[in-house]
């Protein structure tokens, strides 16, 4: 804990005097009064002396003895107890369990065989049984004069309440900041004192806890409106998102859609024109004969103008070239006719030459 000598001097003033004359805190010789003490430790927590001690009367009354006590059923310990008591019902069961714990490990309701255990043998062996940490300090403090302070959680709240521990410490650390208040003979002292103070706070302290309680109720919600707004913000951003990856899906379905559309379209297009062209081909294979016809006398006429083509070439070539030689062949038939005796033959010849 923090602050620890500047709290022990606000417990101090608060709590007053606690070293002078001492109780009587030697240890019980009877165990039997350990258990009544026992039974007073688990009615004292969160309540008064005067109520607890109202119980045990109560409970003497209904009962003959510890034993009887035991081997009743809680709900009828409970109804002893009385319903407004603080914690009744777990009071009652915690009686119940504990009673009927130590009658099963030493056959008989007597807290002996506690004596001859080491110290913190003895506390594990307590919380053990199911006694909560005030209740075992106070065994440990009435029924063996051992160094303890019992604290519940009123003396816890009026500490709290009176500033004398820092805020939010838990039970543990207050029964150690407490127990560090006083020495080992002035526990008792100590114990009686702040049972004084629980009792004489009791007004103001239900006056504190309904305060707390208000702050409490408003801080839960603020952070549950924060939470809500959170939570809303959230689902806001989800279907938003949600709406997005929708339209996002859409758009997607709508181009998907129109890129079929169009291969469909691409494809009927195709289908269609490999449907001409099949029909195209079907039409000219009907007709098969006209077509080679045509092409056959197309084939002729174009070689026959070819040939004429090229019989005009070589016809002037010819001409062109032989011109000259036949002059002169002319002229050597000429000379040699000339030189020739003319003959029947001859006669033939020329006349024929002449005409």
């Amino acid at each position: 804990m923090k602050n620890v000598k500047i709290y022990q001097k606000k417990a101090k003033k608060i709590l007053g005097p606690i070293s002078r004359k001492s109780h009587d805190a030697a240890p019980v010789v009877d165990m039997d009064q350990g258990i009544a003490i026992l039974i007073e430790a688990v009615l004292l927590e969160n309540s008064t002396t005067a109520k607890a001690q109202k119980v045990l009367e109560a409970i003497g009354e209904e009962y003959v003895d510890f034993n009887d006590l035991r081997v009743s059923p809680a709900k009828e310990i409970h109804d002893c107890i009385g319903k407004d008591y603080p914690q009744a019902s777990v009071k009652a069961h915690a009686l119940a369990d504990v009673l009927r714990e130590i009658f099963y490990r030493t056959s008989k309701i007597s807290l002996e065989y506690l004596a001859e255990m080491p110290k913190r043998d003895r506390i594990r062996h307590l919380k053990e049984l199911g006694l909560s940490s005030f209740a075992v300090s106070m065994i440990m403090l009435r029924v063996f004069a051992m160094r303890a302070v019992p604290v519940d959680q009123d003396l816890a709240d009026c500490l709290e309440m009176d500033g004398c521990v820092h805020p939010g410490s838990t039970l543990e650390q207050v029964a150690s900041f407490v127990e560090s208040l006083a020495s080992a003979k002035d526990c008792f002292n100590l114990h009686m004192a702040c049972r004084k103070y629980v009792e004489k706070s009791a007004k103001a302290l239900a006056r504190w806890r309904k305060a707390r309680q208000a702050e409490i109720d408003r801080l839960e919600a603020i952070a549950q409106a924060k939470a809500e707004k959170e939570a809303q913000a959230q689902a806001d951003a989800k279907a938003k998102a949600k709406a997005k990856a929708q339209a996002a899906r859409k758009k997607a379905r709508a181009a998907t859609k129109a890129k079929q559309a169009k291969k469909a379209k691409q494809a009927k297009k195709a289908k269609q024109a490999k449907k001409a062209k099949q029909a195209k081909k079907a039409k000219q294979a009907k007709k098969p004969k006209k077509t080679k016809k045509a092409t056959k006398k197309t084939v002729k006429k174009a070689a026959r103008k070819t040939a004429k083509k090229t019989a005009k070439k070589a016809v002037k070539k010819s001409s062109g070239k032989a011109t000259k030689p036949v002059k002169k062949t002319a002229k050597r038939t000429a000379k040699k006719s000339a030189l020739k005796p003319r003959g029947r033959k001859a006669t033939k010849t020329a006349g024929k030459k002449k005409k």
